[in-house]
Parts: structure tokens; C-alpha cells; sequence
């Protein structure tokens, strides 16, 4: 499989693989984070030759992550490389990274992140939003719909589209199934809940 093909996975983790996973993205992301907006603020902030900069804030713009616009009042000149409201989503990812490297990178100095409004150092946690206690991979499984092939004819039978539940522990090949399913698309659930190794996958083990 070619790496842009992963685009078409039905997979959150893989679609997403397919941009953030592209070298230099998160370089990139994290100068926006802090403050970048020109063309020169990214290349200073990355390190990146201009061509490989250029193909990367390109493919940003074009999965509406980043926007080019023109500077608050301006009416000419050059175009700033903005967040848009899908790249800012990303920022609980870059913290989340951001926690990861200083823990288990060897950093000699950590990377502190404070919160403005209490002024106080923090560091992400990741909670469930109904009762606050915290989510851990073993806490968790991933759930995921596919189309039935009526849905997929364009039929339009809301009662036809089917969903798919792997949960951990199951053994392979048992997918349990609320519709009439085409076998390809368990075939294809269950390929994404095990990785090389007959390790699962869901939202991560």
C-alpha cells in the first residue's frame, strides 16, 4: 500500500496518518501553534529547504488545515499561512506529542506548557466527556459503521446501513452485526482491529 492510499482507508488513524504522518507537518504545525505566519517565519521555526516547506504548507492548505490570506487590513502583498478552525482541532494531538516526547524521548529539558489563565504549568489529560474518569487504551474500544450494500446502491434505507463492533477479546472473525452486511466490509473491520503481529488495533493497545 502507498502511503496516499491510506486516504481511503476506513480508518480515523490511517486517513489522518496520510497527512499529519507526511514529513515536516508537525514541524510546521507546531511554528502555527507559536505564532508562525509567513513563509520566512516557517522556514526559520522548521529548518525545512523552501521546496520540501512549500509541497508541505501546500498540502495543509489544500486539506483545510492551514489558509492563505492576506494580513488584518491589508488589500496587498504577501499571503500569511493562517489556522483554520480544523487546524486549531489539532492542538490537543500537539499537546498530547508534546507530553509524549519529554516523557519518553530523553529530552535533557522538557518542554513546559502553562495555561495563561491560572498561570500555572499543565500538562494534558484525557478524560471521557460523559464521566470524567480518565481514558486509557485498556478503558476503551473503538466502534465503527460501514455501509450495507443497500446504502451503497443508493436505495436510501436508513434501516439497511449496518454497524460493526470489534471489541478486544473477540475472537477473530467474530464481528457482531446489527444488518446484512457485505462480507468484504467485516473482512475489512477486522484487518483494521489487527495489526502485524496479530496484534488489535482500535484506538490503541
Amino acid at each position: 500500500m502507498r502511503h496516499e492510499e491510506l486516504r481511503d482507508e476506513q480508518c480515523p488513524i490511517a486517513r489522518s496518518s496520510a497527512i499529519l504522518g507526511e514529513r515536516w507537518v508537525w514541524l510546521i504545525l507546531r511554528a502555527a501553534f507559536n505564532g508562525a505566519r509567513r513563509f520566512e517565519d516557517y522556514q526559520q521555526g522548521t529548518g525545512a529547504a523552501r521546496t520540501m516547506l512549500a509541497d508541505r504548507l501546500g498540502l495543509l492548505v489544500e486539506h483545510g488545515i492551514l489558509e492563505k490570506r492576506l494580513p488584518s487590513g491589508a488589500t496587498s502583498g504577501h499571503r500569511e499561512y493562517r489556522l483554520t478552525d480544523k487546524g486549531f482541532a489539532l492542538f490537543p494531538a500537539y499537546l498530547a506529542l508534546v507530553e509524549w516526547g519529554n516523557t519518553w524521548t530523553g529530552l535533557e529539558t522538557p518542554v513546559t506548557v502553562e495555561h495563561v489563565g491560572c498561570g500555572r504549568h499543565t500538562h494534558p489529560e484525557v478524560v471521557c466527556s460523559v464521566c470524567r474518569e480518565p481514558l486509557t487504551a485498556r478503558s476503551t474500544r473503538a466502534q465503527w459503521r460501514v455501509r450495507s450494500p443497500v446504502e451503497r446502491r443508493g436505495e436510501g434505507n436508513p434501516g439497511a446501513i449496518g454497524e460493526v463492533q470489534v471489541a478486544r477479546g473477540v475472537e477473530d472473525g467474530e464481528a457482531r452485526r446489527q444488518a446484512d452486511l457485505d462480507p468484504a466490509d467485516v473482512g475489512a473491520a477486522q484487518r483494521h482491529r489487527r495489526a502485524p503481529g496479530g496484534r488489535e488495533e482500535g484506538l490503541g493497545r
